[in-house]
């Protein structure tokens, strides 16, 4: 009994090094970018039983790269479907790589919404080709929103974010926030300042407030005064009638008819 006893002991004790240790690990690892997506049923699916266990024995890159190889197949052959459950488990494995959500986004909120646009032959009613592009635009943002959650600094993912809300869902106002948020992170590039405020300019009710960034932005020199914001701010400027003292343009009567600030 006592020795049943100890070995019961030792076990419990093994137990619990064992957990404290692995919780470290974990912290560790999560600490350093490893570990940040749960490897869910649906990964489990498409990598077989090798491939998931492959990824949980630290072979997550190559796993990921295997399927997104399967995905570029899917995209020869346009299994939507497929192809966007194959885009998910690669990018849980990687869920730092901002290029795997980029392009999973990408391939899901333009190739296969516009597919589905096309898509005549199999679907003749216009309205439900309609449904089924906006669907995967939808899935193409959710690409975008789980990659910032594990890559909220990226300003590639803000950026794409901007685009898809300007482009795929006509929706300015998000647009502009999103670029604005974009042009704050690490590495931005220099137009996204411009793009929130050309978004803004598009929203009812923001005429003052994208004239003020439009504004600001054409005092800082000649790199900021390209054609489209020259026109956007001699728009407003009109628009909203600003006192021709307060203006950043000439008169029309002035030399060459170039604008010029004041």
């Amino acid at each position: 009994m006592r020795k049943a006893l100890c070995i019961l002991g030792l076990l419990a004790g093994f137990g619990c090094l064992k957990t404290a240790a692995e919780h470290y690990l974990l912290t560790v690892q999560r600490s350093a970018g490893f570990q940040l997506a749960t490897l869910s049923g649906q990964t489990r699916t498409q990598l077989g039983q090798t491939g998931f266990v492959a990824a949980l024995s630290g072979f997550r890159a190559l796993m990921a790269d295997l399927l997104w190889i399967r995905a570029g197949s899917a995209f020869d052959r346009t299994e939507w479907p497929r192809m966007q459950m194959l885009l998910h488990a690669a990018t849980q494995l990687q869920p730092r790589a901002v290029v795997f959500w980029e392009m999973a986004h990408f391939h899901m909120a333009y190739d296969a919404s516009h597919s589905m646009r096309l898509n005549v032959r199999q679907q003749p009613a216009a309205a439900l080709r309609r449904v089924a592009e906006l669907e995967y635009v939808q899935i193409g943002e959710d690409f975008l929103k789980a990659g910032l959650v594990f890559n909220p600094e990226s300003a590639t993912l803000w950026q794409r974010l901007g685009e898809l809300y300007s482009r795929r869902r006509d929706d300015p106002a998000r647009a502009s926030a999103a670029y604005a948020e974009a042009a704050r992170k690490p590495g931005a590039l220099g137009f996204l300042r411009r793009m929130a405020a050309y978004e803004l300019a598009k929203v009812p009710g923001k005429d003052r407030e994208a004239y003020e960034q439009l504004r600001s932005l054409y005092l800082e020199g000649e790199p900021q005064r390209l054609p489209n914001l020259v026109r956007l701010l001699r728009q407003l400027e009109e628009k909203l009638a600003v006192p021709e003292a307060e203006r950043v343009y000439t008169t029309p009567s002035a030399p060459s008819g170039t604008p010029a600030s004041r």
